[in-house]
C-alpha cells in the first residue's frame, strides 16, 4: 500500500511538469490564428462565405463526437484521450495545408473537432486529479492552469509575430510551424501517466476494468439527468455555451474586420501579438480575478465582453478616422482577449468543484454538446449577417442580441450561483453512481 502511494504521488508530480510544458504548444494552435483567414482567403483561393460555412460544421462535429469520445476516454483513459485529441491536429494542420477547396476544409473540421473535444475532455481533468487532495485543491487548480495558460498566451504572442512577418515570404510557413508543434504536442501527451481515483487499483487496468458498455450508457444518463436537474451546473453551462459561441463567432470576425480597414499581415501579427500578451497577464491572474470580482465573475466578463463587440463595429460603420478606428478596436479587442484568457480557467473550476473524476468528465462532455450546438447556429447566423452586410454592421447586430442574451443569463443565474456549500440544495451537488 505505501509503495503504491509513493508510486502514485511521482506519477502526479510528473503530470504536473509535464502539463506546463505541454500546455504552451496544446492549448491552441501556435502559429496559425494571426494569418490563418488570409492563408484561406487570399492564398487559397477561399470565399469568406465557404470558410464562415464550412468552419460553422465544427460545433456540430463536436456534439456528434462527444458521447462517443467520452466512451472512449472513460475506457481508455484520459492519457489515451489526450494523444487522439494531439494526434487529430496533426491531421488537421495537414489538411490545411493541402487545403483548396471547401470540402477539404470540411474534413479539416471534422479531425480539429475529434482533436478539441478530446483535449477538452482529458486535459483539465489530468491535472485535477493529479493535484493533491485538499479543501482548496479548485484553488490550486486554478493557479496552475492561469501560470501554464499565461505560459501559452506569451508563446502565442511571439508566435503572432513571426507568423505576420513570414507570411510575407511564403505564406505557407506560419501553417508548418504550427504543424511542428502539434507533432511536439503529440509527443508530449505521450508522456502523461493516468492517475486512478483509488490507489488500491495502482496495478490494474483501471479503464478497461471499468463496468460493461450498457451499465456505463445508464450512468451516463443518470449524469445528465442530474446535471440537467441542478441549477448551479445548468447555469454554468448555459452562460458558457452563448459565452464560448460568441468566443468562436469573433476568430474570423475580428480577422475579417482588421482585413477591412486595410491592415497589412505584418500589422495583423503583431496586433494579436499584443492581444496574447494581455491574455497571458490576464491568465497569470485568474485566481485574485476570482477573489476580487467573487460571485459576479461571470456577469463582469459578459457584459464587457458583448459592449466590446458593439464597439468595435461601431467605430468602423460610422467611418471615424483610421486612427481613432484602430486605437477604439484594439483596445476592444484587447478587452476580449484580457476576459478570454481568465475565463477559460475559471470556468473549467467552476464546473469542476463538488464531482470527482469520473464525475466532472460527464459534466465537461454534457457543457461541450450544448456549447457545439449553440455555438453551430451562432456561427451560421453570423455566416448569414455576413451575406448581405459587412463585418462592422454583423459585430453591431451580434454585439447586441448577445448583450441582451447575457443580461437574461445573469438574472436567471444570480440565485443560482456563488452560494455556499451549505446553501446549495443536495441535488444540485451530489451524484450517485448507478449500481
Amino acid at each position: 500500500m505505501l509503495e503504491n502511494e509513493v508510486i502514485l504521488e511521482k506519477n502526479k508530480r510528473r503530470n504536473i511538469i509535464v502539463y506546463f510544458f505541454y500546455k504552451i504548444f496544446s492549448f491552441d494552435l501556435l502559429f496559425y490564428y494571426a494569418t490563418s483567414f488570409l492563408y484561406l482567403y487570399s492564398y487559397k483561393g477561399l470565399s469568406f462565405a465557404e470558410i464562415i460555412f464550412a468552419d460553422s460544421f465544427f460545433p456540430f462535429f463536436k456534439v456528434l463526437l462527444q458521447i462517443p469520445l467520452t466512451i472512449i476516454v472513460e475506457k481508455y483513459g484520459k492519457r489515451a484521450g489526450v494523444i487522439i485529441g494531439c494526434l487529430s491536429l496533426v491531421i488537421y494542420m495537414i489538411l490545411i495545408l493541402g487545403c483548396n477547396t471547401m470540402y477539404i476544409l470540411l474534413i479539416a473540421d471534422f479531425f480539429i473537432a475529434i482533436g478539441f473535444v478530446a483535449k477538452s475532455l482529458c486535459e483539465s481533468n489530468i491535472l485535477y486529479d493529479s493535484l493533491p487532495a485538499s479543501k482548496n485543491k479548485a484553488k490550486k487548480f486554478s493557479k496552475v492552469e492561469g501560470k501554464s495558460s499565461a505560459l501559452y498566451y506569451g508563446f502565442e504572442a511571439i508566435s503572432c509575430i513571426i507568423s505576420g512577418i513570414i507570411y510575407t515570404k511564403n505564406p505557407n510557413l506560419p501553417m508548418i510551424l504550427a504543424l511542428i508543434c502539434t507533432i511536439i504536442s503529440l509527443i508530449l501527451a505521450h508522456l502523461f501517466i493516468d492517475v486512478p481515483e483509488d490507489i488500491s487499483n495502482l496495478n490494474e487496468d483501471h479503464y478497461i476494468n471499468r463496468a460493461h458498455l450498457s451499465h456505463y450508457k445508464r450512468n451516463l444518463k443518470n449524469a445528465f439527468k442530474f446535471i440537467f436537474s441542478s441549477g448551479r451546473l445548468k447555469s454554468l453551462i448555459y452562460f458558457n455555451a452563448f459565452f464560448m459561441a460568441l468566443i468562436y463567432l469573433l476568430l474570423n470576425y475580428r480577422r475579417s474586420l482588421l482585413s477591412e480597414i486595410g491592415l497589412s499581415s505584418q500589422n495583423i501579427g503583431f496586433f494579436f501579438a499584443i492581444f496574447g500578451l494581455l491574455s497571458a497577464i490576464a491568465s497569470a491572474l485568474s485566481n485574485k480575478f476570482n477573489k476580487k470580482l467573487k460571485n459576479k465573475t461571470l456577469t463582469y466578463f459578459g457584459l464587457y465582453f458583448t459592449i466590446s463587440i458593439i464597439l468595435s463595429g461601431l467605430v468602423v460603420a460610422v467611418k471615424l478616422p483610421k486612427s481613432i478606428i484602430i486605437l477604439t478596436i484594439m483596445i476592444t479587442f484587447g478587452i476580449q482577449y484580457a476576459i478570454k484568457g481568465p475565463y477559460q480557467t475559471l470556468i473549467r473550476q467552476y464546473q469542476s468543484s463538488f464531482s470527482t473524476s469520473s464525475m466532472r468528465l460527464k459534466i465537461l462532455s454534457a457543457s461541450s454538446i450544448l456549447e457545439g450546438i449553440v455555438t453551430g447556429f451562432v456561427s451560421l447566423i453570423g455566416a448569414w449577417f455576413l451575406t448581405f452586410t459587412d463585418t462592422a454592421q454583423a459585430s453591431i447586430a451580434i454585439g447586441t442580441a448577445s448583450l441582451l442574451i447575457i443580461l437574461i443569463l445573469i438574472l436567471y443565474m444570480y440565485p443560482r450561483l456563488g452560494l455556499e456549500p451549505h446553501q446549495y440544495p443536495k441535488r444540485d451537488i451530489e451524484f450517485k453512481e448507478v449500481e
